[in-house]
């Protein structure tokens, strides 16, 4: 079990690591650590860096490496982080109003009927009403689940669930009646997994330069999306492609742009554009030596351009 280690015993672990305090002084990274963040999530953004091969001096510390680049890697996270929450909200209203309008010009449905089904079918143990009652004492819902407990028609049961039994309500709904409310399972779980990843502040930027899995392969259909962008050559395409982070990305993305209007999807690329042509690159200086960041970043420039380049 390790112990619990001090601000001060932290700053001299990381310098035997070999990271220089060069952009940050000891004390701004102290104070930083004490008010700001703590060492288990900013230390994590240092797997985006290689370490001193075997045989060198300074064997397993890690190659140009400044408590700053840390720093700014935590806090351009941070504000990603909030860009992507805004997105995954927008796509699960957007799935939300899909589902009640395809409910209410179904003649068959009266909106009750289709959440009796799916329990009976489904869910047979009612755990999603289960875990609609543990929320019975919260502000925002005990009225709702005061006025309809046990049985809520459709429009009600989707304000009180979470994304993911969103997902599976859908699911069922699109196989009982040949509906096409939800794109590819794999695309919606991965939206899921983001959602829940930010909404729990997990960091998304640490391991930006991951392989994926050799069991996983990029969808067919996305690279199909990204192909469409002149300026994201094959080559380019298959590598960032192929790295969990950006293919993340790009599946929020090619999601977004299905399920939002065209006037919300506008807005909400051109902010993305302004994050990555501006707050990313405030502190570029960090990262010019890093190539396998700085091509991620290209990469994400051109697709989030492109998008926001459309009329």
């Amino acid at each position: 079990m390790k112990k619990i280690l001090t601000i001060d015993e932290l700053i001299t672990h990381m310098k035997k690591k070999g990271i220089k305090f060069e952009k940050v002084s000891e004390k701004e990274a102290k104070e930083f650590l004490s008010h700001h963040n703590y060492y288990l999530k900013l230390s994590s953004y240092r797997f985006n860096y290689p370490k001193v091969g075997i045989g060198n001096n300074h064997e397993g510390e890690y190659q140009n490496l400044d408590f700053g680049y840390l720093k700014e890697l935590s806090t351009i996270d941070m504000h990603l982080r909030y860009l992507i929450m805004e997105m995954c909200l927008d796509i699960e209203h957007a799935i939300k109003v899909q589902l009640i309008d395809k409910v209410s010009q179904n003649q068959e449905e009266d909106g009750y009927n289709i959440v009796k089904l799916y329990l009976k079918e489904e869910d047979p143990k009612f755990n999603i009403l289960r875990n609609v009652h543990r929320h019975k004492s919260g502000e925002y819902c005990k009225d709702l689940i005061d006025k309809y407990y046990p049985f809520f028609p459709i429009w009600v049961l989707v304000e009180l669930i979470s994304f993911g039994d969103l997902i599976h309500l859908c699911a069922f709904y699109d196989k009982k009646y040949n509906t096409k409310i939800l794109l590819k399972n794999k695309f919606m779980n991965t939206i899921r997994d983001l959602r829940n990843a930010v909404a729990h502040s997990n960091c998304l930027m640490n391991k930006m330069t991951e392989q994926m899995e050799d069991s996983k392969q990029p969808d067919s259909i996305l690279t199909t999306y990204i192909k469409n962008i002149t300026s994201i050559k094959k080559r380019r395409r298959a590598k960032y492609m192929n790295r969990t982070f950006s293919y993340n990305i790009v599946t929020l993305l090619y999601v977004y742009d299905h399920y939002m209007p065209q006037y919300a999807k506008k807005k909400r690329y051109e902010e993305l554009s302004e994050f990555m042509h501006n707050r990313v690159i405030r502190h570029k200086d960090y990262f010019i030596s890093n190539g396998k960041i700085k091509g991620l970043y290209k990469f994400l420039v051109d697709v989030i351009d492109n998008l926001s380049s459309k009329e």
